[in-house]
C-alpha cells in the first residue's frame, strides 16, 4: 500500500510542486516578526486563530515587549487582556510565559535551534517546532497543520490520517521537499484555493490527480 502510494507520489510530485511556485513564487509567511522569539510567539498564537487577527494583536504587543526578558515581566492576566483576541487566550498565555521563563533561564533568551529541543518547550506542539526551526534555522522539517494534512492527502502525495503520518511519508517519500518554502506552498493553496469548503477546483491546473475533485464528479 505505502509502496503503491509512493510511486503515485513521486510521479506527481515535480508537477505539483511546480504549480505552487508559479501560485506562490515569494512564499513568505503571513505572519509578522522580527526575532526568533517572535517568530515562536506569533506561531503559539496562530493556533485556532488567523494570521490576520494575530497580526493586529502582535504588532502592538510586540512593540511593547519586543523580547524575551521583556515579554516575561507581564502578568498572566495583563498578557491574557492583550491576546484576548486570539482565542484559547488562557492557555496561550500560559504557555508563553512558561515557554518565555525557560528561554530565559536556560538558553540566555535564544530560541534553541534544534526542533526536537523546541518541542520540548511548554506550549510548543511538532508543527509549531517545525515551522519556527524551519523558518528561522532552516531546518529540513515540514510543519503539518490542516492545510497541509488536506493538500498532500487530495493530491495524493499522501495517504494519512494525522500530521505525524504525512511528516513520516513526507519524509520518507519527498526528502529534497523538505523545507519551509513547500510548507509555505502548501498552506498558501489549502487557504485559499484548495479549501475545506467550496474549493477553487474550476481553477485548479491539479483536478486531474485530485482525489476529492474525482470524488465530487462521480
Amino acid at each position: 500500500m505505502q509502496l503503491a502510494q509512493q510511486k503515485i507520489g513521486q510521479k506527481n510530485i515535480e508537477r505539483v510542486i511546480s504549480y505552487l511556485e508559479r501560485l506562490f513564487p515569494n512564499p513568505d509567511p503571513e505572519l509578522h516578526f522580527d526575532s526568533d522569539y517572535q517568530c515562536l510567539v506569533a506561531v503559539i498564537l496562530s493556533a485556532q486563530c488567523t494570521d490576520k487577527r494575530v497580526n493586529l494583536v502582535t504588532e502592538q504587543l510586540f512593540k511593547d515587549y519586543p523580547d524575551s526578558f521583556a515579554m516575561a515581566k507581564l502578568s498572566q492576566s495583563e498578557l491574557e487582556k492583550r491576546i484576548y483576541s486570539t482565542g484559547f487566550y488562557h492557555n496561550k498565555a500560559k504557555n508563553i510565559l512558561a515557554m518565555t521563563k525557560i528561554l530565559n533561564e536556560k538558553y540566555d533568551g535564544k530560541v534553541p535551534n534544534d526542533p526536537d529541543e523546541l518541542e520540548k518547550l511548554p506550549g510548543v506542539g511538532r508543527k509549531t517546532a517545525n515551522v519556527v526551526s524551519s523558518v528561522r534555522f532552516g531546518a529540513k522539517r515540514l510543519g503539518v497543520d490542516t492545510h497541509v494534512l488536506r493538500v498532500t492527502n487530495r493530491l495524493g502525495l499522501v495517504n494519512a490520517r494525522t500530521p505525524r503520518e504525512v511528516e513520516k511519508q513526507w519524509t520518507e517519500f519527498y526528502p529534497s521537499y523538505q523545507n519551509h518554502d513547500t510548507h509555505f506552498r502548501l498552506v498558501l493553496f489549502g487557504r485559499y484555493h484548495c479549501k475545506a469548503i467550496r474549493p477553487k477546483c474550476s481553477e485548479c491546473e491539479l483536478r486531474d490527480i485530485c482525489k476529492y475533485y474525482k470524488n465530487e464528479q462521480r
